[in-house]
């Protein structure tokens, strides 16, 4: 049974906004950091962290702009989108770090059509009223991706607000971002991945007869044995299935919504993948489930 993702709708501890007409009507000068941010790993803390300091200085309340879907996933470009947390993760994460709302812009493809100036104009300044507008050194908007960072310190000047890019944080010759902690999920090093992300990468979704069932497009490790942390105490032997399912080889397990934290990566010696036939899940939208040894 294919599921919704169990975290989507998890309350967080600041308002979040689904598009720009729930942005409240007295909605005031703020700043703005704008991203995906799937993950919200330690480059986006970074980054939110830059944020949340120029608000206090200026004695103004900050918004994090997100994205959903993933833009690549619209605009057709060749790159693993997998979700590294739910949307209900994110603005959880985000809280944490300090801001004060999260505007969740729907990416269609009519808002791809955007031209530079159109998005700094109309989203920005005029329905978000932006003082100043945070983001990564690599940042890019507008259609087709045309408006770079240079842009929109020059819109900015245009619309009245000041620009800041944040120097992406990087280990040696590693640049940690999504893209990175994804290669690290997809060869097992989940250690990699936890570096990167700040913490260990974590899975929300239902249990059921030991079986995690997972949202469709969920990030996960390459098939094989795993050490999990179930719930954020238990430590679990999981396994990560060909079909992309995780089992959980434990008794006494709760059934529902629960977390799984990967801690351990895939260990030296593979046992018997255990048989889950009964589970297959074959028929396309379906959820993937995951399996864990």
């Amino acid at each position: 049974m294919a599921i919704a993702d169990p975290a989507a709708v998890v309350p967080s501890r600041v308002p979040v906004w689904h598009g720009l007409e729930e942005v409240p009507a007295g909605h005031g000068r703020c700043v703005l950091t704008l991203g995906v941010f799937d993950g919200v790993h330690r480059g986006h803390a970074r980054l939110i962290g830059e944020a949340v300091r120029l608000g206090e200085s200026r004695g103004l309340p900050v918004v994090l702009v997100t994205f959903t879907p993933h833009p690549a996933s619209v605009v057709g470009a060749r790159k693993d989108t997998a979700a590294l947390c739910s949307l209900g993760r994110r603005a959880e994460l985000a809280a944490a770090l300090g801001v004060d709302a999260i505007c969740v812009l729907p990416f269609t493809r009519e808002f791809a059509q955007l031209s530079p100036e159109k998005f700094a104009a109309t989203v920005l300044a005029r329905k978000l009223r932006a003082d100043a507008v945070v983001v990564g050194e690599n940042f890019t908007f507008g259609h087709r991706g045309a408006g770079t960072v240079d842009t929109l310190r020059r819109l900015g000047r245009r619309h009245g607000f000041t620009t800041f890019s944040a120097v992406l944080l990087r280990e040696g010759d590693v640049r940690f971002s999504s893209t990175h902690i994804r290669d690290c999920l997809r060869r097992g090093d989940v250690r990699a991945a936890t570096r990167a992300l700040g913490r260990p990468h974590r899975v929300d979704g239902v249990l059921r007869d030991r079986e995690l069932m997972v949202a469709r497009g969920t990030a996960l490790p390459a098939p094989g044995p795993y050490t999990a942390l179930l719930a954020e105490t238990r430590r679990v032997p999981v396994w990560v299935s060909e079909r992309r399912t995780v089992a959980i080889e434990a008794t006494d397990l709760p059934s529902g919504a629960v977390q799984l934290e990967f801690v351990g990566n895939r260990l030296a010696e593979v046992p018997p993948a255990p048989d889950r036939r009964r589970h297959d899940v074959s028929e396309p939208g379906r959820a993937v489930r995951s399996e864990s040894r």
